[in-house]
């Protein structure tokens, strides 16, 4: 293999044919409507999506409520917001997902999509696990939420669950506020869940 061009060649066409074939495979088992997406080369990050279904539900949930996904110039930043398993996160997971599956060239379950690749997709939700004596809850958000700021580019898919849930109301708001505008400004599709 290792002395043999031709050999390597015709294991990695064997390898891109499996690859097309499973995304094929992956289109035949979709129950309902299915597109492969119009991909843009667009300078800031875009989704449209029209009848959009969690890719990993719809299998186990049949009468699944399709949504629309609309990020794009005049929508990049949106609030998610409703009771507690209302559907806010499960409606963002959709949106990871379907990026994905559409950034790889996959078939997605809805009617129509088109998507501008993201440079990088950030899904930031509280981690209890991750806290250390020297830092509260509050204060590892932050720092994520920094980071996550400072990597992001105008072709990012932000999408950010239950932000500064630690702190009251109205330091909530501020802080999701000034957050919210900071992305704004970046130019990153962003999205805030949020029971308030």
């Amino acid at each position: 293999f290792r002395e043999s061009p031709e050999l390597a060649k015709a294991m990695e066409a064997l390898g891109l044919i499996d690859e097309l074939l499973s995304f094929h495979h992956y289109g035949e088992s979709i129950p309902g409507d299915k597109t492969l997406p119009e991909i843009l080369d667009d300078k800031q990050h875009r989704l449209v999506i029209q009848h959009a279904k969690n890719p990993l539900l719809i299998k186990y949930i049949p009468d699944y409520v399709p949504n629309d996904i609309e990020l794009d110039q005049t929508g990049r930043v949106l609030i998610i917001t409703g009771p507690n398993s209302g559907g806010k996160t499960a409606y963002c997971k959709t949106i990871a997902q379907i990026q994905l599956l559409g950034q790889i060239g996959c078939y997605i379950p809805a009617k129509r999509g088109l998507l501008t690749p993201a440079e990088h997709i950030y899904y930031q939700v509280p981690d209890p696990g991750q806290l250390s004596a020297t830092m509260g809850r509050f204060g590892h958000e932050l720092q994520r939420t920094r980071e996550i700021f400072f990597n992001a580019t105008p072709r990012s898919l932000v999408v950010l669950d239950e932000l500064s849930e630690g702190t009251t109301f109205e330091e909530k708001m501020t802080i999701s506020e000034y957050i919210l505008k900071g992305f704004h400004k970046l130019g990153a599709s962003t999205l805030l869940v949020t029971h308030n």
